[in-house]
């Protein structure tokens, strides 16, 4: 079930798309909603329909003053699976059948990956419980070395040590309202299944090799004459690290290159996080572990961040996504997970 609201970020077309395909419907009126951001913390309001209008009112041990609300507030929409299974199958070239494991899961087919290996692509509808939901992942954990996809409808909020025991399972999850747009609906593949720096199956000799490149198309090992070509085209790149002189190119929304210089550890810290590709706190990274406290691995991070991406608001930057620990914030984890048609390189030294 989702609120019109939370699907207003999204393009009005797009919404169209989904009611016409039959997607989503819209289904009756939601009795609760979520406490605007400019109120004190709290819990969801209570929708009340008066002769002045909606208005949204806290429990009898929370009071505040009724908050006016539009019929688009309480508006929500039913995702009807059974039509989304279909369509994500359709644009995203899946084969095998469709089967509904049980209530709330469902094997969504197979994708043929290069080198004849193929990736088993899940649904999950069992979120809310981050228990309930790591016994689901740990059901279908492949005991080979198939990954796994597994789809979910939102961010799930799991610890970080749960997030990188499925990752080290083979196991990606991917938030549809995150990584999913257009009318296509075609899964970022690239970024889902590309291969952690430990995992680069064919490099050149040790003695030749001069370097490493991290792009979207995966790990490469270089020869310093094929550094020296990569650099001069460095410009090509919306973002642009190079270890071995710690510069950084990082373009603008009208593709004006910035120019930084790096510290250290602010280079170490971007590493990490895009090496892994996956969410991490800045003080259990490699190189935050380094840091004084927590706090300072945060500023690290932030600072390496500001000089590298490109922010879009408040507390969202092109490249680095944020997920956000409601119930704790000094929980809150960064992920690298930029958008398609955004062209990265990060150098190694090797």
């Amino acid at each position: 079930m989702f609120l019109h609201r939370e699907l207003e970020r999204f393009p009005p077309e797009q919404l169209k798309v989904l009611l016409s395909e039959g997607l989503i419907r819209e289904t009756s009126k939601a009795t609760e909603v979520p406490r605007p951001p400019h109120l004190p913390g709290g819990g969801d309001l209570i929708v009340r329909r008066t002769v002045k209008g909606l208005f949204g009112v806290a429990d009898e041990d929370d009071y505040l003053d009724p908050v006016p609300l539009t019929e688009n507030d309480v508006r929500q929409y039913e995702v009807q699976v059974s039509k989304l299974i279909d369509f994500i199958r359709r644009g995203n070239d899946l084969d095998g059948v469709s089967v509904k494991n049980k209530e709330g899961f469902f094997r969504v087919g197979e994708r043929l990956l290069p080198g004849r290996d193929r990736a088993v692509v899940y649904l999950s509808l069992v979120n809310d419980d981050p228990s309930a939901f790591m016994m689901v992942c740990k059901d279908v954990c492949p005991a080979d070395s198939h990954p796994v996809v597994m789809l979910v409808p939102r961010s799930v909020p799991l610890t970080v040590d749960n997030v990188q025991l499925l990752s080290s399972r083979g196991m990606s999850i991917v938030p549809l309202t995150t990584y999913l747009t257009g009318e296509g609906w075609m899964l970022p593949w690239n970024q889902i299944l590309r291969k952690p720096t430990g995992q680069v199956e064919k490099e050149e000799a040790a003695s030749s090799v001069y370097c490493r490149a991290i792009t979207r198309e995966g790990v490469s090992s270089l020869g310093k004459n094929q550094y020296e070509k990569l650099v001069k085209g460095r410009n090509k790149f919306d973002m642009f690290i190079d270890g071995l002189t710690r510069e950084a190119i990082c373009k603008d929304s009208k593709g004006k290159p910035r120019r930084e210089r790096l510290s250290p550890k602010e280079f170490g810290m971007l590493a990490d996080f895009i090496s892994a590709a996956k969410p991490m706190r800045p003080y259990s990274t490699k190189t935050g572990k380094s840091c004084a406290s927590d706090s300072a691995a945060r500023r690290n991070f932030v600072e390496a961040r500001r000089k590298v991406d490109l922010q879009l608001s408040r507390y969202k930057y092109r490249a680095f996504r944020l997920h956000k620990d409601s119930a704790d914030p000094e929980l809150n984890t960064h992920e690298f997970a930029p958008p398609d048609n955004l062209s990265y390189c990060l150098i190694l030294p090797a």
